[in-house]
Formats: C-alpha cells, sequence, structure tokens
C-alpha cells in the first residue's frame, strides 16, 4: 500500500507537467514554466521551514540575488546562461550561510525577522544601487536560456528543459532529505536540545540548511531571470515571501511533492487572484490560517487520504476482525 501511495502522488504532481508538452497554447506554457519554476522556491524554503523549522519570512531575498546574479553575469561578463545560473545560485547558497552564521542560535519570531530584514536590505540594495542594478527600472533584454548554442526561445521549449532540470533537483533533493544530515532535520525541528543530548550537529546541519535552501532559492530567482528576461525590484517584494510560504504550507511541510503540489494550486490561483491587488494578501493569510488550524498536512495530505481511502476499506474487508474463527 506503501508503494501505490507513492506511484499515485508521484502521478499527481507529474502528470499536470506531462499534459504541458501537449499544448500550443502560449498562456497555458507561461502558467507552466511558472510552476517549474516556483516549484524549486518552494523546495528551497521547505528544507528550510518544513524540514528544519527555522521560519522565514524574507525568501524573496534569495530569490532576487539569483535572479540578479545570472543577469548581471549574462550580460556584463557574457558568460554562459546555464554557467551563470549555476553561479548565482551558488553565490545565493553562500549568502544562505553567511545570514546563517549570526542567526543561527536564535529561532522562533526573531529568526524570522531577521530574514524579512535581509529581504528588505536586498530590495532597497537593487533599487538604489542604480549603476549596477539598473534601480527601479530594473534589468531588461536578461537573455534566453541557452545550451551548448541553442537557446531555448519558445514557451514550450523552455518548458521541456527545465522540466527535465526540475527531476534532476528533486531527485537530488530526496537524496539530500534521504542522507543522515537529512534523517536528522526532523529531530532538529522537533526538539533540538533533545537532537543535541544524542550527538546531532545542531548548528551544523542548520547551517547546511541555509546553504542548500539558498542554492534552490537562487536557481529559481536566475531561471526567473532568463524566463521572464526582465527584473525589477518592485518583483521582489514581501508578497513574494508569503506567496512561496503559502505553497509550502499548502501544499504540505516536511514534504518533496507538497512543494511541487502547493506550487501547481498557487500559480493557478495567482491568475485568479490578479483583479484583487494588493488585497489578494488578505487570501493569502486566511489560506494559511484554514491550512494550519485544519490541514496541517496541506494538500498532499488530503490527497493521500483520497488515494489510500479505496486500499484501507479493501484490506479492512479482506482482513476482517482480528482473532476471529470461521464457524462451521
Amino acid at each position: 500500500m506503501k508503494n501505490q501511495k507513492t506511484y499515485w502522488m508521484i502521478l499527481v504532481c507529474v502528470l499536470p507537467f506531462l499534459l504541458a508538452g501537449l499544448t500550443q497554447n502560449i498562456y497555458y506554457l507561461r502558467l507552466f514554466n511558472l510552476m517549474v519554476i516556483y516549484s524549486f522556491f518552494a523546495l528551497g524554503l521547505n528544507i528550510l521551514t518544513g524540514f528544519t523549522g527555522i521560519t522565514s519570512f524574507g525568501h524573496a531575498g534569495f530569490f532576487a540575488v539569483g535572479a540578479y546574479g545570472t543577469a548581471l553575469l549574462s550580460l556584463k561578463f557574457g558568460i554562459p546562461s546555464l554557467l551563470a545560473i549555476l553561479l548565482s545560485s551558488f553565490m545565493t547558497a553562500l549568502v544562505g550561510f553567511a545570514i546563517g552564521l549570526p542567526v543561527i542560535r536564535i529561532s522562533g519570531i526573531y529568526l524570522a525577522m531577521v530574514t524579512l530584514g535581509f529581504a528588505e536590505f536586498i530590495k532597497l540594495t537593487a533599487i538604489n544601487w542604480e549603476v549596477v542594478t539598473g534601480g527601479p527600472l530594473g534589468i531588461s533584454n536578461i537573455p534566453f536560456l541557452s545550451i551548448f548554442g541553442y537557446s531555448f526561445k519558445s514557451e514550450k521549449s523552455l518548458f521541456l528543459f527545465i522540466y527535465l532540470l526540475l527531476l534532476i533537483g528533486t531527485f537530488i533533493f530526496y537524496r539530500i532529505i534521504r542522507s543522515p544530515y537529512g534523517q536528522s532535520l526532523p529531530a532538529i525541528k522537533d526538539d533540538e536540545r533533545a537532537a543535541q543530548s544524542v550527538g546531532i550537529p545542531c548548528v551544523k546541519n542548520k547551517l547546511v540548511s541555509f546553504f542548500i535552501s539558498g542554492f534552490y532559492s537562487g536557481f529559481a530567482g536566475a531561471l526567473y531571470a532568463h524566463f521572464d528576461r526582465f527584473i525589477s525590484p518592485d518583483i521582489f517584494s514581501f508578497d513574494l515571501s508569503i506567496l512561496v510560504l503559502c505553497m509550502v504550507v499548502v501544499g504540505g511541510m516536511g514534504s518533496i511533492l507538497g512543494s511541487i503540489l502547493g506550487s501547481i494550486i498557487l500559480v493557478v490561483l495567482l491568475e485568479f487572484l490578479q483583479p484583487l491587488g494588493d488585497y489578494r494578501l488578505i487570501v493569502y493569510g486566511g489560506l494559511l490560517m484554514i491550512m494550519i488550524m485544519y490541514f496541517p498536512q496541506g494538500l498532499k495530505g488530503i490527497l493521500a487520504s483520497f488515494i489510500l481511502w479505496p486500499f484501507r476499506r479493501r484490506r479492512g474487508v479482506n482482513s476482517g476482525p482480528r482473532g476471529s474463527k470461521l464457524q462451521t
């Protein structure tokens, strides 16, 4: 039954992306490209918040570092886009590690406020450092994503390539979570003192979480820069940090598939909420409250319950009451 659950959950999260490869509608393809990009972003936040238990309200800052990093490397230094994405992602990972160093021993709302301050610092830097970032006008004409001289100029070709990257990135993420480091994260999240008492290096592992979170978030930001080919400071606002937090909570905290599922749902919801403007934050807040209070396992848990329900009924009928005997 566990294998059946895994297969169904993989199918539910992968099927929309497979269907995207069959459509020719540019609008739908852009939405699916956003789903892939935000899936990387949600994975980056999930390893910090969902797996390690560190709340972050400033992941838009990591997204911005990755986006501006690849834009500058591609435009000003002529570095190939794929290499620029990897370099900017690694740079963002180092920024995440640097942010983690001074705040690793604080927790709760204080640490969340530090991350929020970091995001605002990055945004204000992007606005005022006009010589480098272009200021409020941003950076335009960012090169298309390319590899070995082939540029992914169409939405469909870009989707097929970044979807392949998502499969690779998800597999690597899964191996990280299954490693001894990843297996120690639930203990750190539940009770850091108890985890430290049994020999788990909590400080070191939390710093590694900041590093990995920065890499995946920066990777998402870099992909977005080459996808939209334009970035400006107003993109990386507090709204973006709340959006990715909603993706993690709605999809399922501490779940790889939940990150992808939350990205799919929130990208669709985001399109419906565009007419509301800034008032959509009210919807995000209400959605977060409902999921945390009534569905703490997220949509992944709800979906798993519906999928496993027929198997549970069948198992209950076939097994019968324990200890019963056939009467003759």
